[in-house]
């Protein structure tokens, strides 16, 4: 597999750069995996509209979706269709994105499907919005997306032998001991490399940071924990 970074940032986007969006690569399929604001002009690096196999948004904030809206006007121009998996909540964004050229495959907690050699597994996570992780099997690899979510004990076994783990840690440490467990909707660098030692995954990476984050910090606390991790905005192209 091969995952490109076409976007780590969140809420908001960093001076020349994207919120969330990534393409993941596989032998039989190229998933877009979010699509946020910015990320559909750094996909053309890499492959056509047309290439896409299949989009996921793990859940409906506009930092992970805003760019589906724009991308609609190219596969309507075309006459064409794509699956697109999101969750059905809520209810005003889910019936603004689904009308036109979306087939929507809608997410719920513990769905699986396959598609072709690809098996696609989903947990919800702990978010104001319904937020999913995705895990994509093919093949013996195994890759792991957080969505947005707080740290749950029971998403490490989600995560169990990922190849890669792509996790979400917009807070820092120091902000996550302020904020009461129930509202903490994001992880911290040492909550996602616990996450990753315990589900004994072999590279994690850092996404979702705060334009306004201390990067060489966060990458730092994080190995203090586990050490094979580095940043979603530093690294572009992985191959695992």
């Amino acid at each position: 597999m091969i995952l490109t970074i076409l976007g780590a940032r969140g809420p908001y986007p960093a001076k020349d750069e994207a919120t969330s969006g990534y393409l993941l690569k596989t032998k039989s399929a190229n998933i877009l995996i979010d699509c946020g604001s910015g990320i559909l002009a750094r996909l053309l690096n890499y492959i056509a509209f047309d290439d896409i196999s299949f989009i996921i948004c793990s859940h409906l904030h506009a930092d992970h979706t805003s760019d589906l809206g724009v991308l609609r006007y190219y596969f309507a121009s075309r006459g064409k269709e794509i699956d697109l998996f999101i969750p059905s909540e809520p209810q005003e964004e889910y019936n603004l994105i689904r009308k036109g050229v979306y087939k929507i495959k809608n997410i719920e907690e513990n769905l699986q499907t396959q598609i072709e050699n690809i098996k696609l597994s989903f947990f919800e996570g702990q978010h104001p919005y319904k937020s999913f992780a995705v895990r994509v099997e093919e093949e013996g690899k195994v890759f792991v997306f957080s969505g947005d979510t707080g740290y749950k004990e029971d998403f490490v076994k989600f995560c169990s032998g990922a190849d890669l783990l792509l996790l979400n840690a917009a807070y820092t440490d120091e902000e996550i001991e302020k904020i009461e467990e129930s509202k903490r909707y994001h992880m911290s660098p040492k909550q996602a490399a616990m996450v990753a030692k315990e589900a004994g995954a072999k590279l994690l990476v850092l996404t979702h940071l705060k334009p306004e984050c201390d990067e060489q910090k966060h990458l730092a606390a994080a190995k203090e924990i586990f050490n094979n991790v580095v940043l979603a905005t530093k690294e572009k192209i992985i191959e695992f």
